[in-house]
């Protein structure tokens, strides 16, 4: 490990320019030389995962690979860790779509409102495509693979100033370095990054010359001068030293060739990376996956496999005897691979038996060392099988296994849910420099079909006046039979809507119903959204919108806009007087809008003496059924 004193009395973010450039780059050298022993056990497990053997963890490595080499992967031939990390992927990570939520702490109305945009500008990330996956919801899934094979993922999250975006990237982990002896919490991060040269003489035309000198970039395993190149990719460094405290911050610098490209005062509290872990190590910053857990377990039940693959091959043999002179040559060459021996006439044909390659007691030792390497991760074998578990046949006790499986791997689920409220913080840290370089930046945020647009300093929350939660992953069955059972149970309990019933279901055919049924809502929340983010100095009279009377869910409207007040009045509980006043012009809108409303409900004419008769209740239930379709 490269000694700080032996390159430089100061530490790197002391030093100038001229010195920074040389003290990062031998210091990213000395990590990658002296954790080599990383990148070989990345690899590895890519070769577990993959069946077939690499030279490295770049792409070289696979197209580089000649014919023979890309036969299938003997130490595990029978596909056992690949399997397993399908299996995981599928059933803990895919199934989820977590949502960061921002809630405010004690904070005043404006402050408050501020963190319900910021909530929707984080939906409009999370549905935001990022190359090539069509959302962050897919770039996730991608990147959990890794993360389950490997033990743990690293997720660089940049502001692509040209385009005024937030853009993911997944980094290779044996290409970030820290200090071991700094444990889990180091102050100090380097990494090594591929970059196109002409790209990056245009991020930093001022070096553009200096660039064409700069190292090319080196993959584990791959020489640079081991293939044709379309275009040079050369290696840079990046350096992060992260702040003390508010009031001192931290340094960071991107380096190629010994020359500092681009440098400047880092204040985010962590580097720019968000990390998933299947297990995480107890000590460092990196974890283990199913390759390593799996590995041993699963080569021997492979290596097993075959001999007894060998043993049935051997005992297998058959033997087939005619007379000389009665079968031709040519017609011996055309029959099945059975050895054919010649008896003379006159002489008996010999009989055999054939000897069993293998007790059936070995098989089923064979089964268990298979069964024993799934037990050792918790992943059911019968999952990665798509079968229904034996005995299993109602959806109510299928629903109770899951949750029995859920509860083994509910460390793992919690863990990629904090991976979504780390890139909330990470998404508000890139913004803010964005921001920088243009106070009057916009950003946008979904309503409904449409994207709004607003102001990112009228976005922007203080760190220490809000919060991030991420609500609990489903626990839905992920088998349709399962899942429609339990969306039934549901509905003919009362606990969900006809409408929120076909979302659950999931079937692809609903979405056009589904747009119909929801077009009245979304109307109704976006007039509340109007409403609560309403200025009173900017609004227009214009702007408000009457009930209109062709409502078909009335009932449902009026709910949802009384739901609004009433956030409205808890969240007044907590604020100054003058914050309250604030917040009063909101809730008269909302309150105007429900006393418009409220006349337009249904009504039953009640009989003389104010009784009801149950005909009226039967004339009236077509009325009240309609009411409530639509869900409250």
């Amino acid at each position: 490990m490269p000694n700080l004193k032996t390159l430089h009395e100061d530490p790197w973010y002391e030093l100038t320019a001229k010195e920074m450039g040389g003290a990062v780059q031998r210091i990213a050298e000395g990590y990658k030389k002296d954790q080599g022993g990383r990148s070989s056990a990345y690899s590895r497990n890519l070769e577990l995962y993959e069946q077939i053997p690499l030279s490295g963890y770049s792409a070289h490595a696979y197209y580089g690979a000649n014919a023979e080499k890309l036969m299938p992967f003997e130490r595990d031939r029978l596909g056992i860790v690949g399997s397993a990390v399908d299996t995981a992927v599928a059933n803990i990570y895919a199934p989820q779509k977590p949502k960061p939520q921002w809630q405010t702490l004690g904070a005043t109305w404006e402050v408050r409102r501020r963190a319900y945009r910021l909530d929707r500008v984080c939906e409009g990330i999370l549905n935001q495509r990022q190359e090539p996956f069509c959302s962050m919801w897919s770039f996730m899934t991608d990147c959990t693979y890794d993360l389950a094979i490997h033990g743990a993922v690293a997720i660089k999250v940049m502001a692509d100033r040209v385009r005024k975006r937030i853009i993911h990237r997944n980094i290779p982990t044996p290409d970030i370095f820290v200090d071991p002896s700094a444990g889990r919490h180091p102050m100090d991060w380097f990494q090594i990054e591929p970059c196109d040269l002409r790209v990056a003489q245009r991020l930093f035309p001022k070096h553009a010359q200096k660039l064409e000198g700069a190292n090319d970039y080196e993959w584990f395993g791959t020489s640079r001068n081991s293939s044709v190149r379309a275009s040079r990719e050369i290696e840079l460094q990046y350096a992060w030293r992260l702040p003390v405290g508010p009031d001192e911050p931290g340094r960071w610098c991107v380096v190629a060739n010994g020359t500092v490209l681009d440098s400047g005062d880092w204040v985010a509290p962590a580097p720019p990376f968000v990390f998933g872990y299947w297990r995480r190590h107890r000590a460092g910053i990196w974890g283990s996956g199913l390759a390593f857990l799996m590995g041993t377990q699963a080569e021997a039940a492979g290596d097993l496999d075959e001999r007894l693959t060998i043993r049935e091959n051997v005992a297998s043999g058959k033997r087939g005897y005619y007379r000389p002179g009665s079968v031709k040559p040519d017609d011996l060459a055309l029959n099945e691979p059975i050895t054919w021996i010649a008896v003379e006439e006159g002489k008996e044909y010999p009989n055999e038996s054939l000897t069993p390659p293998f007790a059936p007691m070995e098989l089923d030792f064979r089964n268990a060392k298979v069964r024993d390497t799934w037990d050792s991760v918790g992943i059911s074998q019968v999952s990665a099988a798509a079968r229904r578990e034996p005995g299993i046949e109602s959806g109510v006790a299928q629903m109770t296994l899951n949750d029995t499986k859920a509860g083994r791997h509910l460390p793992e689920a919690q863990r990629y849910e904090q991976m979504y409220v780390d890139l909330a913080h990470q998404w508000v840290w890139r913004l803010r420099e964005l921001a920088a370089d243009d106070p009057d930046m916009i950003v946008q945020y979904p309503n409904g079909s449409l994207l709004r647009q607003v102001k990112w300093k009228d976005v922007d929350v203080e760190d220490d006046k809000a919060a991030v939660t991420v609500a609990p992953a489903s626990s839905l069955p992920h088998d349709p039979w399962g899942r429609q059972q339990m969306v039934q149970a549901l509905r003919q309990g009362n606990i969900i809507s006809q409408t929120t019933a076909k979302t659950l279901i999931g079937w692809p055919d609903l979405d056009s119903e589904l747009q119909t049924d929801n077009a009245e809502s979304q109307y109704i929340d976006a007039l509340i959204e109007l409403y609560v983010n309403a200025e009173k100095d900017s609004w227009d009279a214009t702007q408000y919108q009457a009930p209109e009377g062709f409502i078909t869910n009335k009932l449902g409207a009026l709910t949802r806009f009384g739901s609004a007040w009433f956030r409205i009045k808890t969240d007044q509980l907590s604020l100054p007087p003058k914050e309250k006043a604030k917040a009063e012009f909101n809730c008269a809108l909302l309150i105007r809008y429900i006393e418009e409303l409220a006349p337009l409900l249904p009504t039953v004419e009640p009989v003389k003496g104010g009784a009801v008769t149950p005909d009226m209740l039967a004339q009236a239930a077509p009325q009240v059924a309609a009411a409530g379709a639509g869900g409250m």
